[in-house]
């Protein structure tokens, strides 16, 4: 099956580089790469041509749907390889990720975050929270699909309706959804390793976690059953590592998560 890289940027020059290259240096190398311009103001275009890349250019920030959807779009191939303009995939992700889909039912397949080690609060906590320093043990075929670094059946998304280009976050989930609803497997390879390249604030830190976990924000119900996750799960989880700062964060995820409705 031939076999395609895109990687969607805005506003990601300091870090497309490092993942341009990683891309390109693949033990299963991709057929080509797009990079999909999503209104950057900081050169990320400029960056991506210089590296050889083609250069898709949306002309203004649209947002992630738009931009994974244009990606799509562009894809003549049989699998396209999804990699964040942050995420630096490990060398042998696709020779680990492309034997999944001898399974004709597997329509994607993504793997884990990791970080370097966390220079600050808000990055211990997003080690713990957000990328779960502790990956699961073993892959699930029933994942809700994350496209921070994936591989997906060009196919299957398609057969679906592909991405929302109407949605600014959480396009991936929605496309999972409607794949496992279809009777396609979405699986999650904890085997599969990315490394994050960005550096977050505590704001910053707080708002990928909302975006990843609740991108319509919270209300009602689900917000107290978040505040409560918050205090008997998360806040327990950063005494227990011995750090009581980012308990505070803990604290103030399911508030950022209400504020953003």
């Amino acid at each position: 099956m031939k076999l395609i890289a895109s990687i969607p940027v805005y506003n990601a020059a300091r870090t497309l580089p490092c993942v341009i290259a990683a891309v390109r240096a693949q033990t299963v190398a991709p057929a080509g790469l797009i990079v999909v311009d999503d209104g950057s103001t900081d050169g990320s275009a400029a960056c991506a041509a210089e590296a050889g890349a083609r250069v898709v250019a949306l002309g203004a920030n649209l947002g992630r749907g738009a931009a994974r959807a244009r990606s799509l779009a562009e894809s003549d191939a049989d699998l396209l390889f999804m990699c964040d303009a942050t995420m630096e995939p490990a060398l042998d992700f696709l020779s680990r990720a492309l034997p999944w889909f001898d399974d004709p039912l597997a329509s994607a397949v993504f793997g884990h975050i990791t970080q370097s080690s966390a220079r600050n609060v808000a990055e211990r906590w997003r080690g713990r929270h957000l990328f779960k320093t502790e990956p699961p043990a073993a892959p699930r075929c029933d994942a809700l699909l994350a496209t921070t670094a994936c591989v997906l059946r060009v196919e299957a998304a398609r057969a679906v309706g592909g991405f929302n280009p109407e949605l600014r976050a959480g396009e991936d989930a929605d496309l999972g959804r409607r794949l496992l609803a279809a009777g396609w497997k979405v699986i999650a390879d904890p085997a599969l390793r990315a490394l994050s390249l960005r550096t977050d604030s505590a704001a910053e830190a707080l708002k990928r976690y909302a975006r990843w976990n609740s991108p319509d924000g919270l209300r009602g119900r689900a917000w107290w059953r978040q505040l409560a996750y918050a205090a008997k799960v998360m806040a327990v989880d950063d005494f227990r590592a011995g750090d009581p700062l980012a308990a505070f964060l803990s604290m103030a995820a399911p508030f950022y998560q209400l504020r953003r409705r």
